[in-house]
């Protein structure tokens, strides 16, 4: 077996040139869309009764959500898409995004750090897994050398923390690579 390890990407004539936005469907409008707007600070591009279009960036949107009052929740066992992601740049950020989200009283349900990125994962209020994470590298170079340690090939997964130790390390001016590559396996 091979050992994990950044592949170099396709030429851009081959690819995508960047993922655009997704779509949710529920029972649920309102909360939804209220959660979504808090967790990513998102606004709305449109908003009616019936649709919401959310951006957080200089994209038209990034999520859409329509209501449909006959939607039913999804069997959590059922194929297809089990989380979603959305990456912060820095640790800073990441402990930010908790803080706030916190204060509105939404927590996540699982926190790891996977070795290459450090992950909060929250539920929408339908349930649907939604990741932050940040880079534990921020560089292509040294997050290649860590998967050719084979720690991911070990353990792809990562370790499970408690958010309040990171933002105790943070707050107490612990460096952030040491924060997100060391400590938080604790």
């Amino acid at each position: 077996m091979k050992t994990a390890h950044l592949p170099e990407p396709d030429p851009p004539h081959l690819r995508p040139s960047r993922f655009s936005h997704l779509v949710l469907q529920t029972p649920q409008f309102q909360e939804m869309t209220a959660w979504y707007k808090t967790v990513l600070s998102a606004k709305p591009m449109l908003e009616t009764d019936t649709v919401c279009f959310l951006t957080y960036d200089e994209e038209h949107h990034r999520v859409m959500i329509g209501r449909n009052p006959n939607a039913t929740p999804r069997d959590p066992n059922a194929a297809g898409v089990l989380h979603f992601a959305y990456a912060v740049e820095t640790l800073e950020d990441l402990v930010n995004a908790y803080l706030r989200l916190k204060d509105a009283g939404i927590v996540p349900h699982n926190c790891i750090n996977h070795g290459f990125t450090t992950s909060l994962y929250y539920f929408d209020p339908d349930r649907n897994e939604v990741e932050l994470q940040v880079d534990n590298y921020k560089s292509r170079e040294d997050m290649d050398a860590w998967f050719r340690t084979g720690a991911f090939d070990r353990n792809f997964v990562g370790h499970s923390f408690d958010p309040e130790f990171m933002v105790e390390r943070h707050r107490a001016g612990v460096p952030e690579d040491q924060i997100l590559q060391q400590d938080l396996y604790r």
